[in-house]
C-alpha cells in the first residue's frame, strides 16, 4: 500500500473545523446510514420469517372461513331454511371491512408514488425538485466549509434548508416502502440507498450539532429521474429525444457523483494515516479529473494521492469506464447518423413534394426513382420526395441519396406516428406512395401493415391523395372502408398480384405482352438516329431501346378532333408520329352515378367531344404536347407535313380562341346522321363549360341478344358457358381431384407414343400394331400453358385467379382457350383451388417442377407457353438466392429443349462427344422451340437465365435479351407502373382494361370478397364480350400481298391499312433475332440462321421496312373484321361441307 507521510500536508487540518477541538466524529454519521441499511434488512428479514410461521397460517385460515362464508351464503339463498345467525353476518362485515380498508391505503399509496395520476406526478416533481435542491446546497457546502464542521445548526441555514428536505425525503421513503411488494428488494434498490447515506447523517447532525459533508453527493442519482420529468410535463414525446434525454441523465448523474466520490477521499485523507496526507480539490476539479479519466487523456495536472481515492480510481476504471463505453455507440447513432435524418422537411416556393413510405430498400428504390424522376415527366422539375422509415440509411441507401440529392431527402420515422407526420407536412404533400414488399414471406401481414399507414393518413388528413401497393387482391375490401377513402380524389389501389400476374397470363396468348406493357408504362431516355432511320442500319439492341424508351401520356385533345371518330383521330396523331391507345370517356350506370372510365380501342361509332383526353404511346412529352396543339386550320393537309414542320408544331392563335366557338347540339342528332355524317369529317366544337354532356358518343351496340345467338357458334352462345359477369368463361365448380392428373396414366400415353413412333419406323410387325391400343386421356397436350409453380404447403399464396382470368376472357373463343396445367404441389394449390375451380380445362400435376420427367408427361416440347413461378426461398439471407428455383427450373427446361434438337446427350457429361458445344448450344438457344417466361425477384439474376450472350450482365435489365424477348419479368417493373398512376390518374384502369376488360362493379365485388363465379343469368349479360383485346398477328393477315409488293411494305403503311381497313391499332412488332442481326452490318450472320427467338420492337420508326416474318402486336376488338366476315361465310354455305 505505501507508507504515509512523514509529515502532515498543509491541507491536512483544515478538512475539520477548529472549532471541533480536534475530534473527528465522522464514524458516527457513517455508521448511522450503515446501521439503518443492515439493521433494517434484518428486521425485514425477521418480520418475513414471522409471517411465514405465524401470521401466513392465520391469514389461510381467515381465507378458508371468508370463502366457506361465501358458500354458505349461496347455500342460504337456495334454502332459505338454512339457519344464519346475526353474529355470523357481523363477523363477515368486519372481514370485508378490514380487507376493503386494507386495500384503499394500498391503493392510494400507490396512486401516490406513481406517475400515472396527478397527485402521483406531482409529488414526483416535487422530490425531483428537492434532490437537485439538496445537491445545490451540497455545492454551497463544500465551497463554504470543511468536510467536518461544529456549526450549530440555528446558525446554518443550509444545515436547516438540508434537514427540512431529508424530513421530505423521508416521508416519501416510508411512502414507497409500505407501497412496495418485495420489501426485501426495495431495500437494497439504488433510490432506498441513496436515501440510507443521506436521511440518517442529517437527524445525527441535528443530534451532534455538527455537519459532515459525507455522502450528500449521492442525491445526484436523482437526475436519472429527469426523462420522466419532461415526459409529465410532456416536453418530450419521440422514442429517440427520450432515450438521449436517458443518455444524458445518467451520464451526468454518474459523472457528479463520482467527482463527489473523489472531493470527499481526497479532502478527507486516509483514516489509517490520521489523515495528514489529504490534498484540497474542489467539485469543480473534482469534476474536471472525472472528465479527463472517462476519456482516458489523463494531463497529470490533477490526480488522487490518498489510497481511498486511489482506490475508488481503479474501482472506477473497470466497472464506470465500461459504462460509459456502452453508452457511447449509442451515443453515436442517436447523433451522428441521424442527427441528419432527424429534422423538419421545409418547403421551397414553387416546389412539391411527394412522400415514399413502407418497404424502403436501396433495390426498390433504385428502380423507383430512376422511372418517377425522369427527365422527361414534366412535373418531376417541380417535386420533391420525401422518404420516411424508421431505418437509419446503409452505405448503398445514403449513396442512392447522394445520386438524387437535390430531388430526394430522407427521414428517420414513420407515417404512424403524428409527430412525424407534422414533420415531413403530409397535409401539404401532393400525393402519399406506399410501396409494398414483394419478397415478404407474409403477403397478408404487408399488406395489413400497408393498411395501417393508410388509416394513419387519412385519420391526419382526409385529402391527402394515397397510392397504395398491395399484394393480394382480397385486401382491398378493407382499403375501401376506411374514412376518407375516395378514388374519385385521386386515391388509388395497385394491387401487385392482379398486375403481375394478369401480364403474365397475358403474356401466354400473346407473346412478349409483358414487355411491351413494361416498355410503355415506364420511362426511358433515347435519342434517335436519323442516319439509321434512312439506312435501316440498326442494331439490333439500339431499335430495341428505342421501342423501350416509348412513354405514355395522358392529354386533353384540342378542338381540332371534336366530331371526329376515333379512327380518324388515331390516324392524325400517329401521322403526328403519336399512338393513341385509348380515350377517357364519361359513363352513368344503373343507378345514375356518372364516373370517368378508360376504353381502349373504341369502335369507329365513337366521337370525340370536347374535354376528351387520350392515352398517348410516343418518345417524349413534346410529342404529346405536338397532338395538344394540333390545329386543322393551320395544317389542313396533314398527309404532306414534312418532318421537320412536325417537330416545330407549336401552340397557335387558333387555338386561344377555339373556346368562343358555339357548339353543336350532338344530343339532337340521331344515330343515323352521325353515321351519315361522319364520312365528311365534321368537326363539332363545343364550350368548355358545356360539362353536362359526355365526352364521348358512341354508337349502340348493333348486336342483340338475338344477332348474338345468330352469329356465334353453338359452343359460345350457350349462356351457361359465362359467369355472372360476361367477363369470363364458366364451368360448375369442380372438385380438386377432378382435375388432378394421375402419373400412371400419362406414363401410360407417353410409351404409347413412342411405341407407335417406333411402329411408323417400320420396326415391329402388323400383327402387333393391329393390337395397339392407345391409352385415352381428357387432356390434349397441344398448345397448351403450362405453369411450373414453385411452392410447398407452407409457402404463402400468391392468387392464382389473376393468372387464370385473362386466359378465360369472354373476349376469346371457346376453341382459343389454351389448356392450363399447374405442376406443383397438391398441398400448395388446395389453398387458391375454391378460387379457380369455375374456370374451364385446369389441370394440377402434383408433382416437382424441377423434375424434366414431370415436364416431358406433359408434352412440353408442344406446349404454348411454359410460366415458371417460384413462392420458395422468400427468407433466404442470401437475397440473390431466392431466385435459385426458378433459374435451375429455367435451364432443366433448356436441357429438355437442346436434347430434343439434338445438341445434348449422355456423351456431354462423359466427354465423348467430338462436335464443338459451344456452337451448337448456342444455336439450340437460339431456336427458342420451348417458349418460357421465369419470373425474377433480382433483376441482375436474369444473367443466368440464358448464356448464350456475354453482355447481359453488365446490362440494365429492361435491355437484357430475356426481358426484350419476353422470356423473363422481374418484379421490380411494377414500381413503374406505381410512378406512372401518380402522374396519369387513369393508368391503372387502363391496363386492367387492357388484362380483363375494364373495371366492372361486379366483378370488383367478386374479386375483393374473395368470393368464386356463378353462372350468367341474362343474355344481356354476354354484350360485354364485344371489347378490345390485344393479339399478335402474322403480317400477311394484315397485308396479305406483302410478298407481291414492289415497294417496301414501311411501319406507317402498315399502321395505316390496319386501322382503316381492320379498325385495328398496330402497337408495335414481334419480329426475328435472326432478320434484326441481319440487318446489324457489324454481325456475323451466318452462324445464326434459323432461330426462333423474337424480340418485341414497340413502335418502330416511321419509315421502318417491314419482314414478311414479323409478327404484329395489335389492339383489336373482339370480334375483328375477318373473323365476322369468315364466320359469315361459312354460316351462308352450309352445303359446302
Amino acid at each position: 500500500m505505501g507508507s504515509c507521510p512523514s509529515a502532515p500536508t498543509e491541507f491536512a487540518t483544515n478538512s475539520l473545523d477548529p472549532l471541533c477541538n480536534g475530534e473527528r466524529m465522522w464514524t458516527t454519521f457513517l455508521f448511522s446510514s450503515l446501521f439503518t441499511l443492515f439493521g433494517g434488512w434484518f428486521i425485514i428479514l425477521i418480520y418475513d420469517f414471522t409471517k411465514a410461521l405465524i401470521i401466513k397460517p392465520r391469514r389461510l385460515k381467515l381465507i378458508a372461513a371468508v370463502k366457506h362464508l361465501c358458500r354458505v351464503n349461496d347455500f342460504s339463498v337456495r334454502r332459505p331454511s338454512l339457519p344464519y345467525t346475526v353474529s355470523n353476518r357481523g363477523n363477515d362485515e368486519t372481514n370485508e371491512d378490514y380487507f376493503s380498508w386494507l386495500q384503499a391505503v394500498k391503493e392510494w399509496e400507490n396512486n401516490l408514488i406513481s406517475g400515472q395520476t396527478k397527485m402521483g406526478k406531482t409529488l414526483v416533481g416535487i422530490i425531483f425538485i428537492g434532490s437537485i435542491a439538496s445537491l445545490i446546497l451540497y455545492f454551497v457546502d463544500t465551497k463554504n466549509a470543511y468536510i467536518e464542521s461544529c456549526t450549530d445548526i440555528n446558525k446554518s441555514f443550509t444545515m436547516q434548508a438540508d434537514l427540512g428536505l431529508n424530513v421530505l425525503f423521508l416521508i416519501y421513503f416510508f411512502l414507497r416502502f409500505t407501497a412496495s411488494q418485495h420489501k426485501r428488494r426495495f431495500w437494497f434498490s439504488l433510490y432506498s440507498i441513496v436515501d440510507m447515506f443521506t436521511i440518517p447523517p442529517s437527524f445525527v447532525a441535528l443530534y451532534l450539532n455538527r455537519n459532515w459533508i459525507g455522502f450528500r453527493f449521492l442525491r445526484a442519482i436523482r437526475i436519472m429521474n429527469t426523462p420522466d420529468i419532461l415526459q409529465y410535463m410532456g416536453l418530450i414525446e419521440r422514442p429517440r429525444t427520450i432515450r438521449i434525454v436517458q443518455l444524458a441523465s445518467r451520464f451526468i448523474a454518474v459523472w457528479i457523483a463520482c467527482a463527489g466520490a473523489v472531493h470527499l477521499a481526497e479532502n478527507s485523507g486516509d483514516f489509517f494515516c490520521n489523515f495528514e496526507n489529504a490534498q484540497e480539490i474542489d467539485v469543480f476539479n473534482a469534476i474536471y479529473f472525472m472528465i479527463v479519466t472517462m476519456t482516458t487523456v489523463g494531463y497529470g495536472d490533477v490526480y488522487c494521492k490518498t489510497y481511498i481515492g486511489k482506490f475508488f480510481m481503479l474501482m472506477f476504471l473497470i466497472g464506470g469506464l465500461a459504462f460509459f463505453a456502452t453508452m457511447i455507440p449509442e451515443f453515436s447513432t442517436l447523433f451522428g447518423n441521424t442527427g441528419q435524418y432527424a429534422g423538419r422537411y421545409r418547403i421551397v416556393k414553387g416546389k412539391r413534394h411527394v412522400i415514399i413510405c413502407g418497404h424502403i430498400t436501396p433495390h426498390s428504390m433504385t428502380t423507383f426513382l430512376r422511372d418517377f424522376l425522369h427527365k422527361d415527366r414534366d412535373q418531376a422539375e417541380e417535386l420533391d420526395v420525401v422518404i420516411i422509415n424508421k431505418k437509419t440509411p446503409e452505405i448503398e441507401m445514403e449513396a442512392l441519396l447522394k445520386r438524387y440529392y437535390t430531388k430526394v431527402q430522407y427521414f428517420v420515422g414513420t407515417v404512424m406516428n403524428v409527430a412525424d407526420l407534422h414533420r415531413i407536412q403530409v397535409d401539404k404533400a401532393t400525393a402519399c406512395l406506399i410501396i409494398a414488399d414483394k419478397e415478404c414471406p407474409d403477403p397478408d401481414g404487408d399488406d395489413s401493415a400497408n393498411i395501417m399507414r393508410v388509416i394513419s393518413l387519412k385519420n391526419f388528413n382526409q385529402r391527402t391523395r394515397v397510392l397504395l401497393q398491395l399484394l393480394h387482391y382480397k385486401n382491398k375490401m378493407n382499403v375501401a372502408s376506411i374514412p376518407g377513402w375516395s378514388a374519385k380524389d385521386g386515391d388509388e389501389i395497385i394491387c401487385i398480384a392482379e398486375l403481375k400476374l394478369g401480364l403474365i397470363g397475358m403474356s401466354c396468348t400473346v407473346p412478349g405482352f409483358c414487355t411491351m406493357m413494361t416498355n410503355i408504362f415506364r420511362m426511358s431516355a433515347y435519342k434517335t438516329r436519323s442516319s439509321q432511320e434512312m439506312t435501316q442500319a440498326w442494331h439490333w439492341r439500339e431499335l430495341y431501346h428505342r421501342g423501350a424508351a416509348m412513354e405514355m401520356y395522358l392529354e386533353e385533345l384540342p378542338h381540332s378532333f371534336y366530331g371526329k371518330t376515333f379512327t380518324e383521330m388515331a390516324l392524325i396523331c400517329f401521322k403526328l408520329r403519336v399512338m393513341i391507345l385509348a380515350v377517357e370517356m364519361k359513363h352513368t350506370d344503373e343507378n345514375g352515378n356518372t364516373r370517368m372510365i378508360v376504353e381502349v380501342a373504341p369502335k369507329d361509332g365513337c366521337i370525340i367531344l370536347s374535354g376528351t383526353r387520350a392515352f398517348m404511346v410516343c418518345s417524349s412529352s413534346e410529342d404529346a404536347k405536338r397532338v395538344k396543339y394540333y390545329c386543322s386550320i393551320c395544317y389542313p393537309n396533314i398527309d404532306n407535313l414534312k418532318p421537320t414542320q412536325v417537330k416545330r408544331m407549336r401552340k397557335c392563335r387558333h387555338t386561344a380562341v377555339s373556346e368562343e366557338m358555339v357548339p353543336i347540339d350532338i344530343r339532337s342528332v340521331s344515330q343515323s346522321s352521325i353515321g351519315k355524317e361522319k364520312n365528311k369529317n365534321p368537326i363539332v366544337r363545343l364550350l368548355e363549360g358545356d360539362v353536362h354532356r359526355p365526352l364521348l358518343i358512341c354508337q349502340p351496340e348493333q348486336t342483340d341478344s338475338t344477332s348474338l345467338t345468330q352469329s356465334e357458334p353453338p359452343t359460345d352462345e350457350n349462356m351457361s358457358n359465362f359467369d355472372s359477369t360476361g367477363m369470363f368463361y364458366y364451368t360448375p365448380p369442380r372438385r380438386i381431384e377432378e382435375a388432378v392428373l394421375h402419373m400412371e396414366s400419362l406414363r401410360e400415353r407417353r410409351l404409347a407414343f413412342r411405341r407407335q413412333n417406333t411402329m411408323r419406323d417400320g420396326k415391329t410387325v402388323g400383327f402387333q400394331q393391329s393390337h395397339f391400343t392407345q391409352p385415352t386421356h381428357p387432356v390434349h397436350f397441344q398448345d397448351h400453358v403450362i405453369v411450373c409453380l414453385h411452392a410447398d404447403k407452407s409457402s404463402p399464396t400468391i392468387g392464382l385467379r389473376n393468372f387464370v382470368m385473362p386466359l378465360r376472357a369472354s373476349s376469346f373463343h371457346r376453341q382459343e382457350l389454351p389448356t392450363i396445367i399447374f405442376v406443383t404441389d397438391l398441398d400448395y394449390i388446395r389453398n387458391e383451388w375454391d378460387m379457380i375451380c369455375t374456370f374451364p380445362d385446369i389441370y394440377i400435376l402434383n408433382g416437382s417442377p424441377s423434375n424434366p420427367y414431370n415436364l416431358q408427361l406433359i408434352c412440353i416440347q408442344d406446349c404454348r407457353q411454359c410460366v415458371i413461378i417460384s413462392t420458395l426461398d422468400r427468407e433466404n439471407l442470401d437475397t440473390y438466392l431466392v431466385d435459385k428455383s426458378s433459374v435451375l427450373c429455367t435451364l432443366n427446361i433448356r436441357q429438355i429443349e437442346m436434347k430434343s434438337a439434338g445438341y445434348v446427350s449422355v456423351m456431354n457429361l462423359t466427354g465423348q462427344n467430338t462436335f464443338d458445344m459451344n456452337t451448337n448450344q448456342t444455336r439450340a438457344l437460339l431456336q427458342n422451340t420451348i417458349r418460357t417466361l421465369t419470373t425474377l425477384t433480382i433483376d441482375s439474376n436474369v444473367q443466368y437465365v440464358e448464356q448464350g450472350d456475354t453482355d447481359e450482365v453488365e446490362l440494365e435489365f429492361y435491355l437484357t435479351t430475356p426481358f426484350a424477348s419476353g422470356a423473363a419479368f422481374a418484379d421490380s417493373v411494377l414500381d413503374c407502373i406505381l410512378s406512372c398512376a401518380y402522374y396519369n390518374d387513369n393508368a391503372v384502369n387502363l391496363l386492367r382494361n387492357i388484362l380483363t376488360g375494364g373495371v366492372d362493379l361486379q366483378l370488383e365485388e367478386i374479386l375483393a370478397e374473395g368470393g368464386g363465379f356463378t353462372r350468367c343469368e341474362s343474355i344481356d349479360i354476354l354484350k360485354k364480350r364485344n371489347r378490345a383485346r390485344v393479339a399478335v398477328l402474322e403480317i400477311r393477315e394484315l397485308i396479305p400481298d406483302i410478298d407481291i409488293r414492289t415497294d417496301p411494305i414501311t411501319f406507317s403503311v402498315l399502321f395505316c391499312e390496319a386501322i382503316q381497313r381492320h379498325h385495328m391499332i398496330v402497337m408495335g412488332i414481334y419480329r426475328l433475332l435472326d432478320v434484326l442481326l441481319r440487318n446489324d452490318p457489324k454481325t456475323n450472320t451466318k452462324q445464326f440462321i434459323g432461330g426462333h427467338k423474337r424480340i418485341v420492337i414497340c413502335y418502330p420508326p416511321y419509315d421502318y421496312h417491314m419482314d414478311p416474318s414479323d409478327m404484329v402486336y395489335v389492339m383489336q376488338q373482339s370480334r375483328p373484321y375477318l373473323d365476322q366476315l369468315s364466320r359469315q361465310n361459312s354460316c351462308s354455305s352450309p352445303q359446302t361441307r
